[in-house]
């Protein structure tokens, strides 16, 4: 049985030897205290405190509960001092998750953290699964598509991705540039799975006879490396695209983009580490999209 309570208020009773001073310290009622101690000397089978006219005088057992009670608050002090201070110097592990395709948009963020709190340890899990927040599987979690509505979760936008049809110099080079007549008849790379949020891969799904959809892969690294090797046409958000020069941009009507977002429990939300980390990503006016 757990009898934590009933110790505590022996201990504050051996020390301070009066129901009213022991009930003013742990802010209680005299009753709660007695009956705390009663409860106690019951499940023990001892007497733990001789009563008189001067108060509450412990017993042999009473002064053992009392060491007990000592050196567990004690403990508890120190604990608290201990957490207080590893909160305070932020020392201690942030567990992020995402897929691994949107590490490149957050490392320039995790880079700034560890910056400014060395002692910190990023555990980072690219995993497509959406792992649970609420039973700490990850402290912060970015997902892409819809705002998600999960209730127990503080949503923060993160990023809109800005994203164009593109193609490597080479198959330029080899095949020319797209125009109307022909636009159809090139080479494209798409992603095989077809989640409804990803509104640019169902256009060339949807637009592209399947015989020119000559490449396709289960992840947006392989789809990039295609690309930069000259496989086909594909999609990449627009700054990737800007940032290499041996790519270019293929001109359409269409325009694609993709929002992020940021998930933090919102029993999580006000822990420093978690906090700080949160700080940082507000401070940051672009987040620059690199390819992996």
């Amino acid at each position: 049985m757990d009898k934590w309570n009933e110790i505590r208020t022996a201990y504050k009773l051996a020390k301070l030897r009066t129901l009213s001073a022991t009930a003013l310290d742990m802010g209680i009622h005299r009753s709660t205290v007695m009956r705390h101690i009663d409860a106690l000397e019951e499940h023990l089978g001892v007497i733990l405190f001789q009563r008189n006219d001067k108060g509450y005088i412990p017993t042999e057992a009473g002064l053992d509960i009392m060491r007990l009670g000592e050196v567990t608050e004690n403990h508890f002090s120190q604990l608290s001092s201990r957490l207080k201070s590893k909160e305070q110097q932020l020392e201690g592990t942030i567990t992020i998750t995402s897929i691994s395709e949107m590490a490149a948009m957050i490392m320039p963020v995790i880079k700034e953290y560890q910056s400014r709190y060395p002692k910190m340890r990023v555990d980072f899990i690219g995993d497509i699964r959406n792992l649970n927040l609420e039973y700490g599987e990850a402290d912060i979690a970015i997902r892409s598509g819809g705002k998600p509505t999960t209730p127990d979760n503080v949503v923060l936008p993160f990023a809109d991705i800005q994203l164009t049809l593109c193609a490597h110099k080479n198959y330029i080079e080899q095949y020319g540039l797209p125009t109307e007549r022909d636009f159809t008849h090139h080479h494209y790379i798409a992603l095989k799975s077809r989640p409804e949020h990803l509104t640019w891969n169902e256009w060339v799904h949807n637009h592209i006879p399947e015989n020119n959809i000559v490449f396709l892969c289960s992840s947006q690294q392989v789809l990039t490396q295609a690309i930069l090797n000259g496989c086909g046409i594909g999609v990449l958000p627009k700054q990737t695209v800007s940032d290499i020069d041996t790519l270019l941009e293929i001109p359409i009507h269409n325009e694609w983009s993709i929002s992020t977002w940021i998930l933090v429990h919102r029993d999580m939300f006000n822990i420093a580490k978690i906090k700080a980390f949160v700080d940082i990503l507000r401070e940051q006016k672009e987040f620059p999209i690199k390819v992996l």
